[in-house]
C-alpha cells in the first residue's frame, strides 16, 4: 500500500519459466503471512489483453471453478478487465499489509511493451524467474500438451516438431527474459533462481525468494510440504534422439548463460557434451 492508500498494483509477479515449477512455488509463497497470492495462478493479464471479461473465455470458464463465488472471484470472472479491474484485484490484500503478487509464467515472453505495461502499473514491482534445463522443461512441455490434447501423439518427431516451434523455443532462451526485463526494470528488481535448487532444496530457495521480497527470516514459520513438482515427462520416458535433438540445439544458449550464473546451468552444459558425443561415438 502506498502512503496514500491508493491501489499500486502487484508487489511481486512470478514471470516463468513455463514448467518450471511455478505452481509450486505460487502455493509455498501462499503460505506465507505476510504474502497474499490470486486464488487462481495464471491471471494472463498482460498477454491476453484483448479478453474482456474472463468469464467470456471458454477455457477459463473451464480452468476456474471456486467452490464458493465470494466477491475476488466475483470481479475476477466477471469484471470488464481493464489496468484498474486489474490493481483491484491486489487491493484488499495489500490493505491488510501483505505483499501481494501473482504467478504466470508467460510473461517470460512479454516484448518490451508487455514489459513497460507492467511497468507502468507498479515501476517497484519485483520479478522472480525460474530457470530449468531447456531439455527437461521441452519434455515436459510436450507431455502436458500431449495430456491435455494439444499435440496428438509423442513420437519423436511429432514431439522435435512441437518443440522447434517459435512459441516453446522461445520460453527456453533465459538470456533473452533476462535481457529483455533488464532493459525496462532494474536489475536489483530481477531474482532469478533455478528448478534444480527448487527441486533439491526448496527450503532455501523459498528463502532466498523471501528475502529477495524483503520478508525478514522468521523462524516461527515453516515452510510446509507441497505437492509434486513437474516432472519430466511423468507419462513416459524422454527418447534418446529428442534428448540429444534438443541438447545440440540449446547447447550454445547453455554454454552462455553458464558465464553468468554458476552451478545448473554449467550442469546442463556437461550433460549436453554427453549427450552429444556420445552421439558422435556411436556413429
Amino acid at each position: 500500500m502506498s502512503a496514500s492508500g491508493v491501489p499500486r498494483g502487484p508487489d511481486f509477479l512470478v514471470i516463468g519459466a513455463q514448467r518450471a515449477g511455478t505452481t509450486w512455488l505460487h502455493q509455498a509463497l501462499s503460505q506465507h503471512p505476510a504474502l497474499w497470492l490470486t486464488p487462481v495462478k495464471e491471471l494472463h493479464y498482460f498477454d491476453k489483453l484483448h479478453r474482456t471479461r474472463t468469464w467470456l473465455d471458454p477455457y477459463e470458464r473451464r480452468r476456474v471453478r471456486p467452490k464458493k463465488l465470494d466477491l475476488w472471484h466475483l470481479r475476477y470472472l466477471l469484471g470488464r478487465r481493464s489496468d484498474k479491474w486489474y490493481v483491484d484485484l491486489f487491493h484488499a490484500a495489500q490493505r491488510d499489509g501483505c505483499l501481494a503478487g501473482e504467478s504466470t509464467p508467460s510473461y517470460a515472453v512479454l516484448d518490451d511493451e508487455g514489459l513497460r505495461h507492467i511497468r507502468s502499473i507498479n515501476s517497484k514491482v519485483k520479478l522472480i524467474f525460474v530457470m530449468r534445463d531447456p531439455v527437461d522443461r521441452a519434455w515436459s512441455a510436450a507431455t502436458n500438451a500431449h495430456r491435455k490434447g494439444r499435440l496428438t501423439g509423442l513420437s519423436v518427431q511429432e514431439t522435435l516438431d512441437w518443440a522447434h516451434s517459435r512459441n516453446v523455443t522461445r520460453r527456453s532462451m533465459y538470456l533473452n527474459t533476462i535481457r529483455r526485463v533488464e532493459s525496462i526494470f532494474s536489475p536489483e528488481q530481477l531474482h532469478c533462481g533455478f528448478f534444480d535448487d527448487l527441486r533439491d532444496r526448496p527450503d532455501e530457495f523459498v528463502a532466498e525468494v523471501l528475502s529477495f521480497l524483503g520478508i525478514e527470516s522468521d523462524r516461527t514459520w515453516k515452510l510446509a510440504p507441497q505437492g509434486a513438482m513437474n516432472a519430466t515427462g511423468r507419462s513416459k520416458p524422454m527418447p534418446a534422439e529428442f534428448a540429444r535433438t534438443m541438447a545440440a540445439f540449446h547447447l550454445p544458449d547453455v554454454r552462455e548463460l553458464g558465464q553468468h550464473f554458476p552451478g545448473p546451468p554449467q550442469k546442463w552444459q556437461a550433460r549436453y557434451d554427453a549427450l552429444i558425443n556420445g552421439s558422435a561415438q556411436e556413429r
